[in-house]
């Protein structure tokens, strides 16, 4: 029987994909292993493809289609962007189907019910429940800027205008809440859980959201008391004016990661604990992962929590997992 090598043929298939025959930002990543030398940025994306490959035959081939679709168009950063997306994807996906679950786990990537063909990115099986994992990660690379720039930052939906513009500094800048792509990413998530929850007789789903090292920011606008989507006085209303509520939305993991993909693909060292660009960490490393239960949901399995290592997020865990309302950043002299 001939031996196979599932890496040299994942690398031969991309290298004859969009990846090389079009402009691709991940072109000059993947051109090192071509040339038998290492990067680890390349080297992850093709390892967690592979690790994928076991749960869900197909996967690694279809996965590297969708990022070579992303090209054609030189440096072009909404396309960027897009990569980050799915490189993040990628990073929750392969903790999910490596993780060893006390039960018989039997996964569906990309799955559809009789009646809707909006999907989640997999549901697992076998056990009290059956879960649904939808992922997403948010553009920042404007809100990264600006943050960077501005020594004001308004964390919360609480000030009036008027009071931001009376704020100490407020004349040499302003970064607002960015709470909307949390606000569409649970819009999203309802649509795409809502019949699964009709389909199953027990069903979770659990939104996962991929955040830079600023986590406070996806915390405030979920559970920040004057204006949090997960309470009675949420910024986003429906047409008669009364909060949104997502009852097919159970609860909400935040993982604090997109920075390491930014500075990998950057080729810039990784920080805190990372071992390499899709190092998933260790229970208890830093940054921790939080969960956020939905007080309108139907509660989340533990091994669900377990295998992501999700905690509610308290006050010990530092100052970045409790919600602000307001941010000076102080530039202090070196020394």
């Amino acid at each position: 029987m001939e031996e196979t090598h599932p890496e040299k043929e994942l690398l031969q298939y991309i290298y004859e994909s969009k990846i090389f025959s079009e402009w691709h930002y991940y072109a000059y990543h993947f051109r090192h292993l071509l040339r038998g030398y290492e990067h680890p940025f390349a080297q992850s994306i093709v390892n967690a493809c592979l690790l994928c490959e076991n749960k869900l035959p197909g996967f690694a081939k279809s996965f590297i289609d969708a990022i070579a679709s992303i090209s054609g168009r030189e440096k072009y950063k909404p396309h960027y962007e897009q990569l980050l997306q799915r490189i993040a994807e990628l990073h929750i996906l392969q903790k999910l189907l490596s993780y060893e679950w006390p039960f018989e786990a039997k996964f569906k990537y990309e799955p559809t019910t009789n009646h809707s063909r909006k999907n989640p990115e997999l549901t697992i099986e076998g056990g009290i429940k059956t879960i649904g994992v939808e992922v997403k990660a948010p553009s920042l690379l404007t809100h990264r800027k600006t943050r960077s720039t501005n020594p004001t930052q308004i964390s919360a939906r609480i000030f009036t205008e008027q009071q931001i513009e009376e704020l100490p500094d407020a004349s040499e800048g302003v970064t607002y809440p960015r709470d909307n792509p949390v606000k569409d990413f649970l819009i999203s998530a309802e649509e795409k859980f809502k019949p699964f929850n009709e389909e199953y007789t027990d069903f979770s789903g659990v939104l996962v959201i991929v955040w830079d090292d600023y986590i406070y920011e996806p915390i405030t606008a979920l559970i920040h008391e004057g204006s949090g989507l997960f309470t009675g006085n949420s910024f986003a209303l429906d047409n008669e004016g009364n909060s949104l509520k997502f009852l097919n939305v159970d609860g909400v993991i935040i993982i604090s990661h997109l920075h390491q993909l930014i500075r990998a693909a950057a080729e810039q060292p990784l920080v805190d604990s990372c071992r390499h660009p899709l190092d998933y960490g260790l229970d208890g490393d830093f940054p921790q992962k939080v969960f956020i239960s939905n007080p309108n949901g139907n509660g989340v399995p533990d091994t669900l929590l377990e295998c992501l290592q999700a905690y509610t997020p308290t006050r010990k865990m530092g100052a970045e997992y409790s919600p602000s309302d307001l941010i000076w950043w102080i530039e202090c002299p070196i020394g």
